[in-house]
């Protein structure tokens, strides 16, 4: 793979006979308009097929993934334009596989609202490790907000995403809520109930794990917030499932501010699994 960056009065076609590559799959691959117009500084990714495969009448996805000894999945995330979808066309021409050397593994996390266009979510899918519904909240008296999920989960399993369950101090007026945060961190009682409707709930739904996500607490919470996520790690590791905790980015330990003082790194890492740093652009 090569990223080529756009000059003055280049082309698709010149740029991908350049590279002795397809205008159609340059064009592709990076969803480029119909006009193919191109911006001077502009970045393209240029990925150089090793098999590739013209669809005759009566293939599917599955057939053509069975003959090549690949995943559908992988058919997805090679050829974009497929959208997550399984509508072919004859003769229409698929990368199977690219001459390409994985740098290493990784974990590529999205959340997605219940209300998302499905066509949207189906084209992102094959490209994720998991896909966390946004969100799980809390009720005044500590029980869990239900989410209408149900279409996100069967899209995951489709596309082959594990769905993460996230919950968050949200509230039924769509605001996060650090009374909530404090309810449930400061009366043990209440948390054990929280604690059993989440793991029934990741257990029932098949979540392959929680994210849990308190923003907004005061530096009085912290310790509590830690023995939280110690808690829920206890219940969901003979489970086999994995526990996260999205954090505010900070430079110092003594940093203020409600996004940072509620959260001690040390002991949130020590007790999750891992970590997402919620570095908004």
């Amino acid at each position: 793979m090569i990223i080529h960056v756009v000059k003055p009065g280049e082309t698709v076609d010149a740029i991908a006979a350049g590279y002795g590559v397809s205008p159609r799959r340059l064009a592709v691959d990076n969803a480029l308009p119909e006009d193919l117009a191109l911006a001077v500084g502009q970045t393209l990714v240029v990925r150089f097929p090793q098999a590739v495969h013209a669809v005759t009448a009566g293939e599917t996805l599955s057939s053509i993934a069975r003959d090549y000894g690949t995943t559908v999945r992988q058919l997805w995330r090679n050829n974009w334009e497929l959208g997550g979808g399984d509508r072919l066309t004859e003769g229409q021409l698929l990368v199977v596989s690219y001459f390409e050397e994985k740098l290493g593994d990784g974990v590529f996390n999205g959340y997605a609202y219940p209300f998302i266009e499905p066509e949207l979510l189906a084209e992102q899918l094959p490209y994720l490790s998991t896909m966390a519904p946004f969100t799980y909240g809390i009720t005044a008296e500590g029980g869990l907000l239900p989410l209408d999920d149900e279409s996100l989960l069967e899209a995951a399993r489709v596309r082959g995403t594990q769905p993460v369950m996230h919950l968050s101090t949200l509230t039924e007026a769509g605001q996060f809520d650090t009374g909530r945060a404090a309810f449930i961190l400061t009366d043990y009682e209440a948390q054990g109930r929280l604690a059993a409707e989440v793991l029934q709930t990741v257990l029932r739904k098949d979540f392959a794990g929680l994210d849990v996500d308190f923003e907004y607490l005061p530096g009085q919470l912290a310790e509590g917030y830690a023995a939280f996520l110690n808690r829920m790690r206890s219940l969901l590791a003979p489970q086999g499932r994995f526990l996260w905790a999205a954090l505010a980015p900070k430079t110092t330990t003594r940093q203020r501010g409600l996004l940072y003082e509620g959260h001690d790194y040390a002991a949130v890492s020590a007790a999750v699994d891992g970590v997402l740093l919620m570095t908004y652009g």
